[in-house]
């Protein structure tokens, strides 16, 4: 009938009246920051590889081995290629038809169209196996109204400044056993590794399951068998969810990808569920006993006292927590002290600002000398600059048509925003290459730096209402571990004139271990 309708009007005003029924479009039009009326191109227009590169589902695997030189750990170097070929921003095929930008514009315009529920790409083996173990799938991966519900219920007291600092006793205790275990052991690259590694894992335990775990025994005993089991099956719980790429053939029959993710996911989350339900016992013991302290944090209680929650949803939390704090931290905490060790200038003066603010070995740490150091804080995310956590940037669907830098991108599409590739591009970041911390300072009397960067360039720990909900456990952690070794050793790299290159394994870690040579301090 509509189209009947149309067919008696003039052309020009058929041409206007479809136009303004699209409202979508219009939508997308105006929220567009760079729209000028007159040059928008289609979604089909977008740069990026065609031909057995572009069919659903099984293009993406030809632009890895054995179709090409890279792999699933190199993706981000795969990124660069399309970037080099195709420019700021490209469509290719991964998870479905994907558009992926690098331009600081572009990654603003979709985060400012991210919709009231921010929708992720869905983690195709995760939420198969959640399914089948009876495993709520937690906020890294619902979305919609469910996602907003536990989003609504936690973020009150995880995101707010004291959330983790009412644990930096119990961490500084943590820390205070890895600086002892490091003046009384050596290490191989490789042990050094897993000694970053105990140390997350022991640091976020104190804040989950208020206890220790047991990884690091000041005396350097070895951990208990339970404590390897976990080590081992995280590690590579991060390392399996990576390979889900192609068709999810597990969901006809148990494929081996899925056999060893099912085996590392039930080491791992097993884990986590003991120490639950040994806190909740302690718990209600010390209740009956009289010995329970109200003023202590015991983050477990504050989850389970919000109407928003289940038991379910709480043990999701906590294990995400466990799991996703673990491996992050640990790799983000080896290449900062690369990234130092490299650069003995710089460690030089962290040095004496740590001398400056807390003074040297024998003093100790508290919540409220993280806030006095600001060239820590510079060090961190020049290092997080050089060597960004993730192969790309951030993830969303869009929630309608959007113009993204001149292009209309339908609805349903999945944005990959390549924050990463601008972190290290010339164009906005002077002497990409080079570890310069004091490119992030501020004046003291203005405020400002010398040069201001894109607002959405640097997102570490993502934007928005999906940003990361442990970012402040993570930087609590990382400057207690990094302060406390620069505190007591000078830290250099055996071999400095290599090329570290960077992998993802999700999380990015340099390919071969540093050879960390660590030197007390005198003083």
């Amino acid at each position: 009938m509509l189209n009947s309708r149309l067919k008696l009007l003039p052309a020009v005003m058929r041409k206007q009246l479809v136009f303004m029924t699209q409202n979508t479009r219009l939508k997308a039009i105006a929220a567009s920051d760079k729209f000028d009326g007159t040059d928008v191109k289609p979604f089909k227009a977008v740069p990026g590889p065609r031909g057995l590169y572009a069919i659903p589902v099984l293009g993406a695997a030809f632009h890895l081995k054995p179709f090409s030189k890279y792999t699933i750990n190199t993706f981000h170097l795969l990124l660069d290629s399309m970037h080099e070929k195709y420019g700021k921003s490209f469509c290719m095929q991964v998870l479905g038809q994907c558009f992926v930008t690098e331009d600081p514009d572009a990654i603003a315009t979709i985060y400012r169209n991210e919709g009231k529920y921010p929708r992720r790409a869905p983690l195709n083996l995760f939420e198969f196996y959640a399914e089948n173990n009876d495993k709520e799938r937690g906020m890294a991966v619902v979305n919609g109204p469910e996602w907003h519900r536990l989003r609504s219920a936690t973020q009150a007291f995880m995101l707010k400044k004291t959330s983790a600092s009412v644990f930096i006793e119990e961490q500084v205790a943590v820390t205070n056993d890895l600086i002892t275990r490091m003046s009384t052991m050596s290490y191989t690259p490789e042990e050094f590794r897993d000694e970053l590694f105990k140390y997350a894992t022991e640091s976020i335990g104190v804040v989950a399951f208020n206890k220790r775990l047991g990884f690091l025994d000041p005396k350097g005993s070895a951990v208990s068998p339970e404590n390897q089991v976990y080590l081992h099956a995280i590690k590579s719980f991060f390392e399996l969810m990576l390979q889900d790429l192609g068709p999810p053939l597990y969901k006809l029959y148990p494929t081996k990808l899925y056999k060893e993710f099912s085996k590392v996911a039930n080491e791992a989350y097993g884990y986590g569920r003991v120490q639950i339900r040994e806190l909740l016992e302690s718990v209600d013991r010390q209740m009956k006993d009289g010995t329970f302290d109200p003023e202590k944090p015991i983050l477990i209680l504050q989850l389970l006292a919000s109407p928003k929650t289940t038991d379910k949803s709480v043990d999701a939390i906590l294990l995400d927590l466990l799991t996703a704090g673990t491996d992050s931290t640990a790799k983000n905490m080896e290449t900062l002290l690369l990234s130092l060790a490299l650069n003995q200038d710089k460690q030089q003066r962290l040095y004496e600002e740590i001398v400056e603010v807390i003074g040297p070995k024998g003093h100790e740490l508290t919540a409220e000398h993280m806030s006095s150091m600001p060239y820590f804080r510079a060090c961190m995310k020049e290092s997080f600059r050089l060597h960004f956590p993730i192969a790309f940037g951030g993830l969303r669907i869009l929630p309608e048509d959007v113009v993204v830098d001149g292009y209309l991108v339908p609805k349903g599409t999945c944005a990959f925003m390549n924050n990463r590739r601008l972190l290290l591009n010339s164009e906005y970041f002077e002497y990409p290459s080079q570890f310069l911390p004091e490119r992030w300072l501020r004046d003291d009397s203005t405020l400002k730096r010398k040069k201001e960067y894109p607002a959405f360039a640097f997102l570490p720990f993502g934007f928005g209402l999906r940003n990361c909900l442990g970012r402040r456990f993570a930087e609590q952690e990382l400057w207690l571990g990094v302060t406390k070794i620069i505190q007591h050793f000078t830290v250099e790299e055996h071999e400095a004139e290599n090329n570290f290159e960077m992998i993802y394994t999700t999380f990015g870690q340099v390919k071969t271990p540093p050879k960390f040579i660590f030197t007390p301090r005198v003083r």
